[in-house]
């Protein structure tokens, strides 16, 4: 074999172990967990390839057998599928559902470094509330707070049950308006989200403080 036969070939075997090398290297995992899963903690490892969701690994819960756990392997190959978190959540397991899914996105958003403030815009009097503590994980409130008063509490982000947790909200705003910002009773069956949006509220009313 001449030189310069070699060298092509060597050269090509080169290109071809760098391309593989490439590919290993874009495929990551990254971690996500939820405390609000039925039976507490829900951890999960998921498997990226640049944007794309490879693979999910339930790490750690405790949901109920054959509802809780049978949701989260709907909600696995569902996502896995559509490459999205934008999926229904599986009837009769609602809070498993979001508490599974809030793990997930904390695990994506850390793959792609998604910056949840990046294009959220204040005007004047208006302050930003982050909690990571709702049902579905992080909840974003804009509060509007003229001469020491809130004026308008308006929701940015939340991952809350339809049913519940945006039902509760619907109630809370008002009441935590008239508040100006002081916390206010939970409702019964949505606590979590109640001190989620307490909370938010209270992070916006020191931001205006500052």
């Amino acid at each position: 074999m001449s030189i310069k036969r070699r060298a092509a070939v060597l050269m090509t075997v080169l290109c071809m172990l760098f391309a593989m090398g490439t590919a290993m290297a874009e495929e990551s995992v990254f971690y996500g967990q939820n405390d609000h899963g039925v039976g507490g903690t829900i951890r999960v490892a998921v498997t990226m390839e640049g944007d794309t969701i490879k693979a999910i690994k339930t790490l750690e819960q405790m949901e109920t057998r054959g509802l809780g756990t049978t949701a989260i392997l709907q909600l696995t190959k569902d996502i896995v599928a559509s490459n999205s978190l934008d999926v229904d959540t599986v009837s009769g397991a609602t809070l498993s559902s979001i508490a599974f899914t809030g793990a997930v996105r904390q695990a994506v958003e850390a793959a792609k470094g998604y910056d949840p403030t990046a294009e959220i815009e204040l005007g004047e009097n208006e302050y930003l509330g982050i909690s990571n503590n709702g049902l579905g994980g992080r909840m974003m409130v804009k509060v509007s707070i003229e001469n020491g008063k809130i004026s308008a509490i308006d929701v940015l982000e939340a991952h809350e049950s339809e049913e519940i947790g945006v039902a509760a909200m619907n109630v809370q705003i008002p009441k935590l308006v008239e508040s100006n910002g002081e916390a206010v009773d939970a409702i019964t069956g949505a606590t979590i989200t109640c001190d989620a949006l307490n909370e938010a509220v209270a992070a916006a009313v020191a931001a205006s403080q500052k």
